[in-house]
């Protein structure tokens, strides 16, 4: 859900796409600012700059026991951020039938996200488990709470788990630390509480080495399940019509799970609406009339524990535009919107592939980047010289323009106008079939300015990404992260989503 320098849309959106950048640096933007640019989310692999981490041996065979069992340990957590600090604070241990990826390569993969749970065996302080993840919180949050889960697989016997934060250089520090043990009588092993339908869209495979997509919707009544799968059904094709996915798409598991709603709809303010609904979407998600997100993620992964799954996507039974994502959590998009097929594949690329919004909004003089922490996203820089995506989809030591030529200016001087156009409408409480004509009009005059781009040379370093004008670089001048008049990911961003797949299913 993201606001492209194209779409004011997107631009809104951004808003609730949390967690650009963990900085342990005070960065010159206005709390407005800081507040629009909230942070996404994924899976984003060895594109990214490695990490530091403190060295730790790496995980010995059992000879007595392996350290997991059958099922998912799910940590049902609550974030909370005050004046003095931030932790996690357990709410609930729950068993899940499943868990869906490959026991082997547990402690490696990509350092995503800025924090990340590490389970060391409980005896001797082996390392058996490490997953980054992101949060629903804006990174310049003073007082606020959110609910997140983390899996991993059941343990067998006592851990230690360490939620750890991201901090400059890289480094890791433990934020909250938890120790669950399988024989004690804190885990939740009753049936699930929610009750729910699963169909299946495809299988390709064992879950094991494969990805395994879960598409849940929110908003649907019980009379509504005929649309609902249709919608899973739709949502999927837009998934699979774009590549990479689409040459991958036999690397997918895709299941529909249906938990009925009492309200048809979801909850917005705009319209004066009020639903009662199975995960509590709602619209203005952390202050963004278009930030469009689940409020009940314990409920959200009680259903979704019905399959085994690695991501997920909600469908939010609306039609006004809006979607949200964060890495870690769910990709939510409203599936009757016009622009349903680039929020479902947009939402989900931040999911999968741990990547950043590439768009901006721009303003005389910015806004700029001053800070020296390199992003985690493998689709943002802030440093040409590094040639941090020039060996995945170039060749090796090819020289790549820094900075990359673009119409940068005419770029934003159009988008202004665009921003204040459609905020007009908005003050005005158009209905959403007039703002849709009003996007369609415009994004042919958009498309023909970033056409103007064509038969540059596509890979290099183009200034403007992540929510800012200036200090951050893109990897092409369109992508699906930066504009909604395209139907192609930069070579950046898709090789981020293929590494993803390649470690799911190897």
């Amino acid at each position: 859900m993201q606001k492209t320098a194209y779409e004011f849309i997107m631009a809104r959106t951004f808003l609730f796409h949390r967690r650009s950048l963990t900085i342990a640096v005070s960065i010159p933007v206005s709390p407005a600012r800081r507040a629009l640019l909230m942070h996404t989310a994924a899976a984003s692999l060895s594109l990214i700059l490695p990490a530091c981490k403190r060295d730790e041996s790496a995980p010995h065979a059992s000879t007595v026991q392996s350290p997991f069992e059958p099922g998912a340990l799910r940590l049902d957590l609550r974030q909370r951020v005050t004046m003095h600090g931030e932790d996690f604070a357990l709410e609930r241990l729950r068993l899940e039938p499943h868990w869906p990826a490959s026991l082997n390569h547990l402690t490696g993969g990509a350092d995503s996200g800025d924090y990340r749970l590490s389970a060391y065996d409980a005896a001797d302080d082996t390392l058996l488990f490490r997953q980054g993840f992101d949060s629903a919180l804006a990174a310049d949050a003073r007082a606020a709470t959110t609910q997140l889960s983390i899996r991993l697989p059941m343990p067998s016997r006592a851990l230690k788990a360490v939620i750890e934060k991201r901090r400059a250089n890289n480094l890791f520090v433990a934020v909250s630390t938890f120790t669950p043990d399988p024989a004690h009588n804190d885990i939740d092993r009753t049936p699930p509480a929610i009750s729910t339908r699963v169909h299946t869209i495809q299988t390709n495979g064992a879950p094991a080495s494969k990805v395994d997509l879960a598409i849940l919707g929110d908003g649907y009544r019980e009379s509504e399940y005929d649309k609902f799968i249709e919608d899973a059904k739709r949502a999927a094709g837009y998934l699979f019509a774009v590549e990479p996915f689409k040459r991958r798409r036999n690397d997918f598991n895709v299941s529909a799970v249906f938990a009925a709603s009492a309200d048809s709809g979801v909850t917005d303010p705009y319209l004066g609406l009020k639903k009662d609904t199975a995960f509590g979407s709602a619209y203005y998600a952390g202050g963004s009339e278009r930030a469009l997100a689940d409020n009940n993620n314990h409920a959200l992964r009680e259903a979704a524990s019905a399959v085994p799954y690695d991501f997920l996507l909600v469908l939010a039974n609306a039609r006004r535009y809006g979607g949200s994502a964060y890495y870690g959590g769910p990709a939510v998009a409203a599936i009757d919107s016009a622009a349903a097929n680039y929020l479902v594949v947009h939402e989900f690329a931040h999911v999968i592939g741990g990547l950043a919004d590439e768009y901006y909004l721009p303003e005389a003089g910015g806004p700029a980047y001053n800070g020296n922490i390199e992003p985690w996203y493998p689709n943002v820089t802030i440093s040409p010289a590094s040639g941090k995506w020039r060996g995945p989809v170039t060749a090796a030591g090819a020289a790549l323009p820094a900075p990359s030529a673009w119409n940068k200016a005419a770029y934003e001087r159009y988008f202004a106008d665009y921003v204040k156009r459609y905020d007009a409408l908005r003050a005005a409480g158009a209905a959403e079939s007039v703002v849709e004509q009003f996007l369609a009009q415009e994004s042919a005059r958009q498309a023909a300015l970033l056409a103007q781009n064509e038969g540059k040379p596509n890979v290099g370093y183009y200034e403007g990404a992540n929510g800012f004008a200036m200090g951050m670089y893109r990897a092409e001048a369109d992508c699906i992260m930066f504009s909604l008049q395209t139907r192609r990911f930069c070579a950046a961003c898709a090789a981020a989503i293929e590494q993803t797949i390649d470690a799911f299913c190897r």
